[in-house]
């Protein structure tokens, strides 16, 4: 019970983190600047978390899960403090990317850690309560970080993670006792740092340009760059004795199936992470806690989808499940494509929570049957792949979505300042930094007629980033087609029986 709690609050810390970063990023772009560095806020974190996940399975494997675990926490929680600290964009960018560090070794060793101590009949039951927990703490999420942001300050959003994580590490460390017989292994580290010079490469190239429509000669070689390291990752991982993505899992239809609906997921649940919030409290004139408000229904659907869809996996089979839930997907992200800045706070939730409960229904699909298709001695590497693709999908998604938000505003919002100040130099210059829109404080000084075009112009700007959430939405749903039907039991390895 306490391996399982520690397990579980590690769980709410970095859903905790995720959710709380995404209401406060609007006031914390308002108080630092850099609204074109928006998106990387959370790129550079995901990257981190993506690129180290299969690394630090691997050492897990080598030295233990609770060493790794609680090394883990000790790099989200130093990353924490220093992200608290920040001054300058760049620098809350580099101390994300140090979170993110430490959730690459935190999530994916404390799944693994839940598989080695539950049989596979618990496995469903245990995924629901993950869920659950997940939910329970995105809802407070959102709420806590609307009330800190706007009452205490930006800066206690991040060392709110200090207690969390603190229980977490010495519930483990007192509780988890392994009789672990240590086995040599060989960390695939030229397919790791190939991983990260192309993932990064190809962000730097979506969201250093971004605000411009040209391609210039230096994104296209950043782009370039990061598609040949990423070409030269699939042909060191076809040669690795001991690869960091076994290529030969794709020829499993389940797993390949997974890996792509979970591309399509992760670019959907950042998507609407990251964007829901900017477009409630710029184009709609919110607050941090009215972001907040708007986003936790995410958070309330899928513990709701996660909890009834384990149940019915086991009645209907996983397909049935599956195509549920995307549907639920595709209805939610249809919903948002029509938002605009008149569009009421109920209809926005309305789009979040459709989404949130097909994000559980879908997510607990691909993982539950992913981990009972593979052989044990596979069954890590596989889970760790399934959260790997997904957390890829987010960071290209949030990039794609930022160049193409930059691209957008750019010459809309210069217009609408033209249009709105005609006459008056001192408005202006407040109206010129489009950062003012997500501070209360400021946005009180400009007047309403104003106000309006200005907002018109971001939610216009959004427009191209909801229809991109839209159509990764349909993704999910005619990859949900392709999943194998049969009840779950069908998919049961055979080493496991």
């Amino acid at each position: 019970m306490l391996i399982t709690l520690a397990t579980l609050i590690g769980t709410f810390l970095a859903a905790l983190d995720s959710t709380v970063v995404g209401t406060a990023m609007p006031t914390i772009v308002g108080d630092l600047g850099g609204l074109a560095l928006y998106s990387w806020v959370f790129a550079s974190y995901l990257l981190a978390a993506t690129v180290t996940g299969p690394v630090f399975g691997k050492l897990s494997d080598t030295y233990g899960r609770k060493p790794i675990y609680l090394v883990g926490i000790f790099f989200f929680l130093l990353g924490s403090v220093l992200a608290g600290t920040s001054e300058t964009m760049t620098g809350l960018i580099a101390f994300r990317t140090l979170q993110g560090l430490g959730a690459g070794a935190v999530q994916p060793t404390a799944i693994t850690i839940v598989g080695d101590i539950f049989e596979l009949e618990s496995r469903a039951r245990v995924q629901g309560l993950f869920g659950t927990v997940w939910g329970i703490s995105a809802v407070v999420g959102p709420a806590v970080g609307g009330l800190v942001t706007d009452y205490i300050s930006w800066r206690w959003v991040f060392y709110i993670n200090l207690p969390f994580g603190l229980t977490a590490a010495a519930l483990l460390a007192v509780s988890l006792s392994e009789g672990f017989e240590r086995h040599p292994s060989r960390v695939d580290y030229l397919g790791a740092t190939l991983l990260t010079c192309g993932l990064a490469a190809v962000l730097l190239a979506l969201l250093g340009e971004g605000s411009t429509p040209s391609l210039s000669a230096s994104t296209l070689a950043l782009l370039l760059g990061g598609l040949v390291a990423l070409a030269l990752f699939v042909t060191v991982e076809r040669r690795a004795e001991d690869p960091m993505v076994p290529l030969g899992l794709f020829r499993d239809r389940i797993f390949a199936v997974g890996v792509l609906g979970n591309l399509a997921l992760g670019g959907v649940l950042f998507g609407v992470s990251v964007y829901i919030p900017l477009f409630v409290q710029g184009a709609l004139a919110g607050t941090a806690v009215t972001a907040g408000a708007v986003v936790a229904p995410l958070s309330i659907g899928w513990p709701v989808g996660s909890f009834v869809g384990a149940r019915v996996i086991l009645r209907s089979g996983y397909r049935r499940t599956l195509l549920a839930g995307s549907c639920f997907i595709a209805l939610g992200t249809g919903l948002s494509v029509a938002v605009n800045e008149t569009t009421p706070l109920w209809y926005v939730v309305l789009s979040v929570f459709s989404i949130g409960l097909g994000m559980g229904f879908s997510s607990t699909t691909y993982l539950l049957s992913v981990q009972n298709a593979v052989p044990w001695q596979r069954r890590g590497v596989a889970t760790s792949s399934i959260i790997f693709f997904r957390t890829i999908g987010g960071s290209i998604g949030v990039a794609v979505m930022g160049a193409l938000l930059n691209i957008s505003l750019g010459p809309r919002y210069a217009a609408a300042v033209e249009k709105a100040s005609v006459g008056d130099d001192n408005l202006a210059r407040l109206l010129a930094d489009p950062n003012n829109l997500l501070q209360p404080v400021l946005r009180e000084q400009i007047p309403s007629g104003s106000y309006t075009e200005l907002a018109n112009s971001l939610a216009t700007a959004l427009s191209p980033v909801f229809w991109g959430i839209f159509a990764l939405g349909l993704a999910t749903l005619a990859l949900a087609v392709f999943f194998p039907g049969g009840q779950a039991k069908d998919f049961v390895n055979r080493e496991d029986k």
